[in-house]
């Protein structure tokens, strides 16, 4: 079973089991934005690995028993290779978090909706057909009746199906884009 599955599966299991371990009996709204990250693009046999302008933010709601859902968008461009590279993705997570005090949260995305863009050669071929997933961890330090967070996000994607239109024709690109970053963020949460 691939691991975002089992992770998904024990999950649903927590939750429905009302499984209470080590989480404090509190909900906290989060809120993230990236800092920094670094990408590795694949496409075709090309690869090239550079830190690319990330922008986005990411939400998420931890009920008193631990499990978390949570909505992330992040935005990447950049050139490698001579060859701009656009992304949007936007991703639904799952999580748990453990911790009175001090709190760790693991867990996993899935991606909902992904466009990729790419110029070359003065032409622009664009996607809107993706799939994805991504695991991140958080730590939640307290601060003023709150807490700050630092967090680590990994986002695997693929972008198929890259279309343009030249003389008035539909062309396709033969290549998948892969897209693998990874980002860390800091954000705050309140506690209620």
């Amino acid at each position: 079973m691939h691991f975002i599955q089992k992770i998904s599966v024990i999950a649903v299991f927590l939750v429905l089991s009302g499984f209470y371990a080590g989480a404090e009996e509190l909900w906290r709204l989060r809120y993230f934005v990236p800092t920094s990250s670094e990408s590795e693009i694949t496409r075709g046999s090309s690869k090239g690995t550079d830190k690319l302008n990330t922008s986005g933010h990411g939400g998420n709601l931890v009920f008193a028993n631990g499990i978390g859902l949570g909505y992330s968008t992040v935005r990447t461009n950049g050139n490698l290779g001579g060859i701009d590279y656009k992304f949007k993705n936007h991703s639904l997570d799952l999580s748990y978090t453990i911790g009175d005090t001090l709190s760790l949260t693991v867990g996993a995305g899935r991606l909902i909706y992904g466009r990729g863009e790419l110029s070359m050669n003065g032409t622009s071929y664009v996607t809107e057909s993706s799939s994805g997933e991504s695991l991140f961890m958080n730590f939640g330090i307290p601060f003023i009746g709150g807490e700050l967070l630092m967090a680590y996000r990994q986002n695997n994607t693929e972008y198929q199906n890259y279309q343009s239109k030249i003389s008035g024709k539909s062309v396709m690109l033969a290549d998948s884009v892969k897209l693998l970053s990874g980002q860390i963020s800091a954000g705050f949460g309140f506690l209620f």
